[in-house]
């Protein structure tokens, strides 16, 4: 089995207790857990109350813990009632998770890479990105618990196990698809693939779906037991060059022509016994994710719970309580330590960068108004294509779409990201320009010819060589389509057949277009790098320009470049901001004496200065 394969199964089984639990953070240490109201209590500890300091200016542990509560406060006080749940049901069921169990659990997994208990730890936690303390109390803790809770919720079927198996390693059907909008439509176009137009074309001038029109109609493999039952029953019952019937899929009609059936891998005996082995560990989490979250409705069910944060009476009853769970309080303090253990470095990097832009604002001596913040929404529900039918900008339903139906989300994504797009506009906006030769060349990317390729991508030239010297004994579609789909390193193109969407002008390949526009219909390219690897490409054709006007275009192409060339603008000045400020965080125990005390020898930080507030 292949170490990496092996350790991304590792991590993925303990990534599975934190989704399970509802982005579980903090669980007791194995002794706590069998004395859950010990668990609730704040932390004695002496902590750090200033988190860091932004060229002088301090940011506190209190205004980090608050903005913590309110992003991400509900869902982690869910994970802590769970925490409570779980804790009471193990007392309930006499089932003691020891220090030992966690440690022989961590051994076991450590074995599997030859690798000692201590170095495993190291290495999860760095990838994990969680102390060691958390990966074995929370994390191993909650899983051990959670399977010994579920144990009789695991087992898996041989049926099932033979499903995802064939699914795997079974037979496939390679097809092209062409999907329409009405029965009428595609009846149409079923009639000129019978009459002998080619499928590919028919795909790429009318398919609705753009993302495989823009391959030409070619779908990655059809699987058996993919979860889509009509598309594969329709796939598998065509012989290669058939073209199916139209036949829908939710609101689509689809017309499917079968490129090739490709049969079941060929596994050894070895292969076959660590497939297996994986795919019962596989679903087993899977189970074990759905059981988890079985029981916490069984739990929750008959546990009485009050959620004193979101309640505005129960609070006032109940000051520095955020919830009791059958009688046991849960402090706003200790969901606040929570919250900060979980979240609390992404939301002071998020406050850094926020008090970075306020000083640089401060220093031009500009501001961010209300009337900028409603301009930047609007601009980004247009670019997103949010308008009604009468032009006007439907703010409303871009709001609903970019926060998930979620009303109190609305007020972070302003604070999260649209503020700081403005801000750094205010900062650079008069830096940008659109000249002649950009519009020229937008021009060329957005509305020219294109060159329609396969391709196939490789990691090193030596390999490279080798193919283009095998195409080049047989230049064919087909042929080049088959070294593809056989030593391609990029999946799309390998499942695809060398099926890539076209290459554009300007599109910041430079060697890789040049040689490619260079090329005529049915050539064979020359060996291209690209950054790290190396391309060669069959010459499908070109296709005509979209536009051939350019005085029709020219202001929504130049909107166009001037939005491009703001936001590279905006993120060179946030880089260079974020480099030349003096940031000490504690709280990733990092310091960066920025570009202005690097350049003087001295050192401007103040922590006892009074902080930027950064919200109004």
């Amino acid at each position: 089995m292949n170490s990496a394969t092996a350790l991304n199964r590792s991590f993925n089984r303990f990534a599975f207790a934190t989704i399970a639990l509802v982005g579980f953070v903090g669980f007791a240490t194995a002794q706590q857990a069998q004395q859950p109201q010990q668990a609730q209590q704040p932390q004695q500890t002496k902590q750090i109350q200033t988190l860091a300091v932004v060229n002088g200016k301090p940011i506190s542990r209190q205004q980090v813990a608050n903005e913590c509560i309110r992003r991400f406060g509900n869902d982690v006080l869910k994970s802590v009632i769970n925490k409570q749940l779980v804790f009471a049901e193990c007392q309930k069921r006499g089932i003691n998770i020891t220090e030992q169990d966690v440690n022989d659990e961590i051994m076991q997994r450590a074995q599997q890479f030859k690798m000692s208990g201590n170095d495993y730890i190291k290495l999860i936690t760095s990838r994990r990105n969680i102390s060691a303390d958390r990966l074995k109390n929370d994390v191993i803790w909650s899983e051990l618990a959670l399977r010994r809770l579920a144990a009789t919720e695991l087992k898996v079927s041989q049926e099932e196990i033979n499903k995802k198996m064939e699914f795997e390693y079974g037979p496939r059907v390679q097809v092209r698809e062409i999907a329409t909008n009405s029965i009428e439509e595609a009846q149409k176009i079923l009639a000129q693939a019978k009459q002998g137009a080619d499928f590919g074309t028919l795909a790429k001038d009318h398919s609705a779906n753009p993302n495989s029109a823009a391959v030409r109609g070619m779908l990655p493999p059809i699987r058996r037991n993919s979860g889509m039952p009509q598309f594969e029953q329709v796939a598998f019952s065509l012989q290669e060059g058939q073209i199916s019937e139209p036949f829908q899929i939710e609101d689509r009609i689809i017309i499917l022509q079968c490129e090739r059936r490709m049969p079941a891998a060929e596994l050894s005996q070895a292969q076959l016994t660590e497939a297996n082995s994986r795919i019962v560990e596989e679903l087993e989490n899977e189970k074990l994710a759905q059981a988890a979250t079985n029981l916490f409705e069984r739990l929750r069910q008959t546990s009485q719970i009050q959620n004193v944060m979101n309640d505005a009476e129960l609070s006032k009853q109940m000051p520095g309580v955020v919830a009791t769970v059958n009688g046991q309080q849960i402090t706003r303090r200790y969901l606040a330590e929570e919250c900060i253990a979980r979240f609390g470095r992404q939301m002071l990097d998020t406050e850094i960068n926020r008090m970075i832009l306020i000083q640089a604002l401060q220093g031009k001596k500009r501001q961010v108004a209300q009337e900028d913040v409603n301009e930047e929404i609007a601009r980004a529900a247009k670019s997103y294509g949010h308008v009604n039918p009468n032009g006007q900008v439907d703010i409303n339903r871009w709001l609903k779409f970019v926060t998930q139906n979620d009303e109190s989300k609305i007020d972070f994504y302003i604070e999260d990201e649209v503020w700081p797009s403005v801000a750094l506009k205010k900062l650079v906006a008069d830096k940008v320009q659109v000249t002649e030769d950009d519009m020229k060349k937008g021009f060329e990317a957005n509305f020219g010819p294109r060159i329609e390729v396969l391709a196939c991508l490789f990691a090193d030239d030596r390999r490279a060589l080798d193919v283009w010297k095998m195409a080049s004994k047989n230049p064919t579609k087909e042929f080049f389509g088959k070294l593809a789909n056989q030593y391609s390193i990029e999946p799309a193109s390998k499942n695809n057949f060398g099926q890539v969407p076209p290459i554009q002008k300007h599109g910041g390949r430079p060697e890789l277009e040049k040689e490619a526009f260079r090329l005529q219909a049915g050539e064979l390219s020359k060996v291209v790098q690209v950054g790290e690897h190396w391309v060669i490409m069959f010459c499908l054709g070109k296709t005509n320009p979209r536009v051939s006007d350019f005085e029709a275009v020219k202001d929504e192409l130049r909107q166009n470049i001037f939005e491009k060339k703001l936001t590279v603008e905006m993120a060179t000045e946030f880089d260079r901001l974020r480099k030349s400020s003096q940031i000490d965080n504690f709280l990733a125990g990092t310091s960066q004496p920025g570009a202005r005390q690097t350049r003087s020898g001295q050192n401007s930080g103040a922590v006892g200065a009074q902080p930027v507030q950064p919200r109004r």
